[in-house]
């Protein structure tokens, strides 16, 4: 009885362990692999066009709720609760609003150091360094 207990209560913990640690880690994989190269140099290229992406990802959002609230002609048609719905989809909208800015300006900032990171050498000449 209190072997099936512990091997029960284990079986749990490591199933829960998976469930939550899975997804997390194969996101930062994905965006590692996609942010640096095999010198470990940042690519800033590929991280302001991630950025571009979700900012795109994003204005789809606010266009899919934008239009799913003007297709609705009051707000009676949400029934009893019609204006806390709309209010949450008015919500809603600000927030994907304000993460596609952030997405846009983070987007820009990865430009400029692609651009600086472009003008200057990666590494030392052969022979030119002091020592």
């Amino acid at each position: 009885m209190k072997t099936e207990t512990v091997l029960y209560s284990t079986l749990v913990l490591i199933i829960a362990f998976i469930i939550f640690a899975a997804p997390t880690s194969s996101f930062a994989s994905e965006f590692d692999s996609t942010a640096s190269n095999s010198q470990g140099n940042v690519d800033h290229n590929a991280l302001a066009n991630f950025y571009e992406n979700q900012a795109k990802e994003m204005q789809a959002r606010i266009e899919e709720q934008i239009e799913a609230l003007s297709h609705k002609p009051r707000s009676s048609f949400f029934g009893k609760h019609g204006k806390n719905i709309r209010k949450h989809v008015e919500f809603k909208i600000d927030q994907f609003e304000k993460a596609a800015e952030d997405n846009l300006q983070k987007a820009a900032y990865h430009k400029n150091m692609a651009a600086e990171q472009s003008g200057r050498p990666a590494y030392a000449k052969t022979g030119k360094t002091k020592g």
